[in-house]
């Protein structure tokens, strides 16, 4: 635990108070920078990031957007009052539709309470919606709100899906929505110490986009593959890449999946079953921290991860309570 850490648990024990999981933080940005043809960093400050939880990983966090001529719908978001029920949510859905900030998902990238900073890595696609119009326009002083973890909570870790518990042999494998997770996840198996065999499987759309620095881990390895370049074939698209390198290794450690506590056929207490990706959100996280032979997660464009669900589970038995496996969003929907 770092001192910052510390820090904040010794002022939730001192204070008797009870802290909810997450809360809205208001924020401005400081610094933008363009680190690849397909992402954007924003560093964002505030007093109020004192609190941000530190939990790292794939710590989830929504951004709340500015509507049109700065405004914000919701007049007691920081109110104490609501603060200190964690009220923001049933107070957003309350609110007349035209007065709705429009929320978006995204991970952590790196957070540091002391500096008071936070760190998110956006995606930038053509016709953007306002998460990405945001990201593409932003300049220092934009203003925002994060919602997100607050370490004096006991339940700061809340929104954190990669669990792998003791596992020697990690599989990596994402879009670039995936690739700011990934990234954080990288960075806390870098501080932990761990030490294994693993891959990191990424496909983005540029070839530029490869050239992204991410944490080196001895043994680990990263595999980047963009669209632009096609290099499973004449196809570029979105997560073909990823299905083809996912089945090339599930095929070259046959064994080793079989050893990670894999059921014939799939099973896992069940039949394997499929789910329609256009009803049902695929989102299945294993929570248990116990020992694993293998261990991976997953994210993405939802019927990309459909499919490589298919590969592992139904196809190579691996045990659906070892890998992690995340639809992030749907070929042509919005997330709300």
């Amino acid at each position: 635990m770092s001192t910052s850490e510390r820090q904040g648990a010794r002022e939730s024990e001192h204070s008797g108070e009870q802290y909810p999981a997450f809360r809205p933080y208001r924020v401005r940005v400081l610094r933008t920078t363009r680190i690849s043809p397909s992402f954007q960093r924003i560093i964002f400050t505030g007093d109020d990031l004192r609190y941000i939880g530190t939990d790292g990983y794939d710590q989830r966090i929504k951004v709340l957007l500015p509507l049109d001529g700065n405004r914000w719908g919701d007049p007691k978001l920081f109110d104490e009052e609501s603060l200190s029920r964690g009220a923001w949510w049933e107070q957003w859905r309350a609110l007349a539709p035209q007065d709705r900030n429009p929320i978006r998902t995204y991970t952590i990238r790196a957070a540091d309470p002391v500096q008071r900073n936070l760190t998110i890595d956006f995606v930038l696609h053509d016709n953007p919606g306002p998460a990405g119009a945001f990201a593409q326009h932003a300049v220092p002083g934009d203003e925002a709100v994060i919602v997100g973890p607050d370490r004096r909570s006991k339940d700061s870790a809340i929104g954190i899906d990669f669990h792998p518990g003791y596992t020697r042999n990690m599989l990596l494998v994402g879009d670039e929505t995936a690739v700011p997770a990934i990234g954080a996840i990288l960075d806390g198996l870098a501080a932990s110490g761990w030490e294994g065999e693993g891959l990191a499987v990424l496909e983005v759309p540029d070839a530029a986009d490869t050239t992204l620095a991410l944490p080196r881990i001895p043994g680990f390895g990263i595999d980047w593959v963009s669209r632009s370049s096609a290099e499973d074939g004449p196809s570029s698209e979105h997560g073909a890449s990823l299905i083809a390198r996912v089945e090339r290794y599930a095929a070259q450690h046959a064994d080793m999946l079989m050893d990670g506590g894999s059921h014939p056929h799939g099973r896992s207490g069940s039949e394997f079953t499929d789910i329609n990706v256009d009803r049902d959100l695929l989102w299945e996280v294993p929570e248990e921290q116990k020992p694993r032979a293998f261990y991976a997660w997953m994210a993405g464009e939802a019927a990309t991860m459909r499919a490589l669900r298919r590969i592992l589970v139904r196809d190579h038995g691996v045990d659906r309570s070892n890998v992690a496996f995340m639809g992030y969003w749907r070929a042509g929907k919005s997330e709300m």
